[in-house]
This record gives C-alpha cells, structure tokens and sequence, in this order.
C-alpha cells in the first residue's frame, strides 16, 4: 500500500482521512506508513478468512442436512426452471461483470487515473481491498471445498470450491470501492446516486447470475457479502492507519525543518574547542 506524505484535501474527503480512534491506536508504534498499512491489511486478511472458513466449515459439516440444505437445494432448482435462451445469454455477461480479467481491467484503469491526480491513499484502499479480498477467497475456498450445486452447470467449472462465491465478493469490493472513491470526491447528488446504483446493481446482476448459471449455492453468495463488506472495511481502516503515521512524520518534520545540523568537517566545535579532523 503507497500513501502520500500528506493526503488531497477537498470537500467531501472525509472518508479517507485519518480520523481519532482505532486508526490512531493502530498507528502507535510505526514509523513507516506502508508498514502500518500493510499489518492492518494482513490482519484483515486473517480475521475474514477465520469468519469465512468458521462459517464455511459449520455449513459443510452442520447445517446441510437440515434446513439450511434443502433451502439452498431448492433454490438451486428454482433456478434451473428459469432458464430461457435469452436468459442465458444475460447472465453470461451479468457473469462477466465479475470474473477476474474484468475485475483487475478495470481496477487498472482506476488506479491509473487516480495515479494521474495523486491520490496514492484512494489507490492503496481499492488494491488493498481486492488484495484482502482475493486471498481471503482462495485460502477460504481451499479449506471449505464445498461441492458446486447438484444441476447443470452453464459455465465450465473452476478447480475452486464452490464457497463462497469469488465473482460475487469480488464485484461488490470492486463497484463499492468505486463508489466510495468517485463519491468521496465529488458533491453533484445526481452524479453520487448514478454511481451508487451501479455500485448496487452490478453485484446483484453477478450473484444472480452465478446462481442461475448453476455456479454456487444461495449461501456462497450470502458468504461472499459478508467477506466483501469486511474486506472493504479493513481496507478503509488500513488506509486512515497509513495516513495517521503520514501526517504524524509530516507534523514532526515541520516542527523541525531543519534537522539535526552537521558539524563542517574541519570546524571547531563549541563545546570543546577541538578541530574535527576530516
């Protein structure tokens, strides 16, 4: 994660700036921002895939003769009755919308552009989201290995387990990051609400795909917006770490701009009235 030594200051930035709090606790004893950032992001990444894997684990190993099983089996079948060719057709690009090359596509020309106007803190929270993000859904989905649902697969199967579901945690942390970025740029509401319900509905368009594609159970998706929110929190709560320790070496290099101030090779001192030898 990069930070600026000092971050943009424009209306509505709030979100992105370091606030008191934990972010500050969580500051204490670092000196370098990427350092504070990074350790935030690790441990994000260990406590969602704890939740996830628990969550994952008790579902194979519990719940699935039960209730929560046939719920997720009809559902499944429900599903299946819906499909038409022209639904077919849909949700193969509601599905795209979430699979990784245009995930990290778009995530690029994000960074890119936001590279341009220097907003290094904005970049570090979407890389470190969908950072927490990827590796939380692939060590999660290794553990759990929960078979794909029991229908006709419209899309040819992954070697990963079925929980949770990668395409959805991974558009809601794309298109929610987005929408956190633009939004905590810009004030125009017409322009916020456009960009929230994109943010909104093409999260909704990949599960629903996923689902009707046959690709993951009802709670594989209910898993994966749980990990996405988290991510995108402990992503948020990295980046104002990073920034408490940028602004707190900015404020000490500005009480002191100078520095300590080197003795001239060759100058006596005052103390000791000793020629320093060169």
């Amino acid at each position: 994660m990069a930070f600026c030594g000092k971050h943009q200051t424009m209306e509505g930035t709030e979100l992105f700036e370091p606030s008191p709090g934990l972010p500050e606790r969580l500051a204490g004893p670092f000196r370098r921002p990427f350092i504070a950032g990074a350790t935030v992001g690790v441990a994000g990444y260990v406590i969602m895939t704890l939740l996830l894997v628990t969550l994952g684990l008790l579902l194979v190993n519990v719940f699935l003769d039960g209730a929560v099983g046939r719920w997720d089996d009809s559902v499944n079948r429900w599903f299946v009755q819906q499909r038409t060719p022209t639904l077919d057709d849909l949700t193969v690009w509601g599905s795209r919308l979430g699979d990784t090359f245009t995930v990290i596509g778009i995530a690029a020309v994000a960074v890119v552009m936001l590279a341009i106007g220097r907003l290094w803190a904005r970049i570090a929270f979407l890389v470190g989201a969908l950072l927490i993000e990827l590796t939380t859904f692939v060590t999660t989905a290794f553990l759990v290995e929960r078979p794909r649902p029991a229908v006709r697969q419209l899309d040819a199967v992954p070697p990963t387990s079925s929980f949770p579901s990668g395409h959805t945690a991974a558009s809601i942390v794309l298109y929610v990051g987005l929408a956190l970025i633009v939004t905590s740029l810009i004030r125009n509401t017409l322009a916020r609400v456009v960009v929230w319900s994109v943010a909104i509905v093409v999260p909704v368009a990949v599960a629903l795909s996923r689902l009707y594609r046959g690709m993951h159970h009802p709670t594989d998706v209910m898993a994966s917006v749980i990990g996405a929110a988290g991510c995108l929190a402990f992503a948020l709560l990295a980046t104002r770490t990073g920034l408490v320790v940028a602004e707190r070496g900015d404020a000490k290099s500005e009480s002191d701009p100078a520095g300590p101030h080197p003795v001239p090779l060759g100058v006596p001192t005052e103390a000791s009235g000793v020629e320093v030898a060169s």
